[in-house]
């Protein structure tokens, strides 16, 4: 039976889709979509701090006017009236600002529903520090609450009532799980607990060196998945990524990226080579919100080629007319649907016979589509730099293989500007294309 929360960090090389597959974790196994306000999400970085994720004090400046009192002194010159300034026309206030963690807390405390925390680059902050005490609820029981609870300091405790007051709760709301006691002074105290309802994934890239070191006793109340460098699914956009072609080419990505990572693995002299491996998504392919719309829009004026039926058109285009008492269509009332899916009437089509006008249209939008592929500026630029900088940094020397196969009188590169050349770029592709891969992907 699975638990009723997450608490895991999603692991793999740069590209793998970490991101993605949280996402689809919250909506599979939560039922949260990307935008629902149950999902809140945080980002470690090596500034983020204690007081980042769970609450802390913030100045605010608040201006106002200058405000003055008169006021009547016997004996005094000036008819005896004296100007005094009461206040001035600026002030600084410090307001409590919970964090991540408290608001997540509030929300799963006093929701209906699962709540995430989803926290991305994980390992790129200082997990001791900014999780302190909070360490301890991490620990959960077989119902999925916090096996062991923190008391609430008095910044804390005033940072969740108000996260409570923002969502229309009070301290009285809370579960009996979290103890609220009154003591002596009337102040009350909170024992905080983790609720089953709150799930937590981080995400990390093991590839990253400037890190913080994650201990044990961290690592140990969480679940790891390895993400591999393929990516999880098979839906639309995934078949797509896969299937873009290098620019200039007929290599497939992923047929490319399989010889790439089967020679860093065969090639890359240390340890973790899993950490080095090159994921589906570190280069995306240059496919566009416009450009799928009108890619749709292509699709949909195929089936109407050579049809001049009023009715065959309005199915796909509404507000259509026919063209005076006929069934015929009548052209210019196309042109509103048309532009209302993104794409511009062209003026030379208002004149064509309805039954050329489809593919009229489609050779227009043939020239406005752009084929879907893996730029090569991008792999220049950033997939040739990942292998100088980080995979091959070290030795250069299995780089330098990769463009001397293929031309024995190039130079060896010495700089990343000597490696990273339209010339090598087309020498390190035909080098692995020429290859025989490990296994063939799907």
């Amino acid at each position: 039976m699975e638990p009723r929360y997450l608490q895991k960090i999603l692991f793999g090389p740069p590209g793998c889709g970490k991101s993605h597959a949280v996402r689809q974790l919250a909506q599979q196994r939560l039922g949260i979509a990307g935008q629902d306000e149950a999902l809140i999400e945080a980002t470690f970085h090596p500034e983020y701090g204690y007081g980042d994720f769970v609450a802390k004090l913030l100045p605010q400046s608040r201006i106002q006017q200058q405000e003055f009192e008169l006021s009547q002194e016997p004996d005094k010159g000036w008819n005896g009236l004296r100007l005094r300034e009461v206040h001035d026309g600026a002030r600084i206030e410090y307001r409590i600002h919970a964090g991540p963690l408290l608001k997540a807390l509030a929300r799963a405390y006093t929701g209906d529903g699962p709540v995430l925390l989803a926290i991305d680059e994980i390992n790129r902050g200082n997990c001791a520090q900014i999780f302190g005490d909070m360490f301890q609820l991490l620990d959960r029981d077989a119902e999925g609450w916090s096996q062991y609870a923190i008391d609430l300091s008095d910044l804390h405790r005033a940072a969740l009532e108000a996260e409570l007051e923002r969502l229309g709760k009070t301290l009285a709301n809370l579960p009996e799980k979290v103890a609220v006691s009154v003591d002596a002074k009337g102040i009350r105290r909170i024992k905080l607990r983790l609720p089953p309802q709150l799930s937590l994934i981080g995400t990390m890239n093991t590839s990253d060196e400037s890190v913080y070191y994650m201990d044990t006793a961290f690592k140990r109340r969480w679940d790891f998945e390895h993400m591999p460098w393929q990516g999880a699914g098979d839906d639309e956009a995934i078949q797509a990524q896969r299937n873009a072609p290098l620019e200039g080419t007929k290599h497939r990505w992923i047929d490319f990226l399989e010889r790439l990572n089967d020679y860093i693995a065969e090639r890359f002299a240390g340890r973790n080579v899993d950490d080095k491996q090159v994921g589906l998504w570190f280069l995306r392919n240059n496919q566009t919100t416009k450009n799928k719309a009108l890619t749709a829009l292509r699709d949909d004026l195929q089936p109407l080629i050579a049809t001049e039926l009023h009715s065959e058109w309005a199915k796909v285009f509404a507000g259509t007319r026919n063209y005076g008492l006929g069934k015929n269509l009548d052209v210019s009332s196309v042109i509103a649907g048309y532009e209302d899916r993104g794409a511009a009437w062209p003026g030379s089509v208002v004149h064509t016979l309805p039954e050329q006008l489809a593919q009229t249209l489609i050779n227009d939008l043939n020239g406005q589509i752009h084929p879907v592929e893996i730029p090569r500026e991008a792999i220049r630029n950033k997939l040739m730099f990942f292998l100088w900088d980080n995979v091959f940094s070290r030795d250069s020397e299995p780089l330098a293989q990769l463009v001397l196969a293929q031309d024995a009188e190039a130079k060896p590169p010495r700089t990343f500007g000597d490696f990273a050349t339209d010339d090598n770029l087309a020498r390190m592709i035909d080098t692995l294309m020429a290859a025989t891969p490990a296994a063939t992907q799907t």
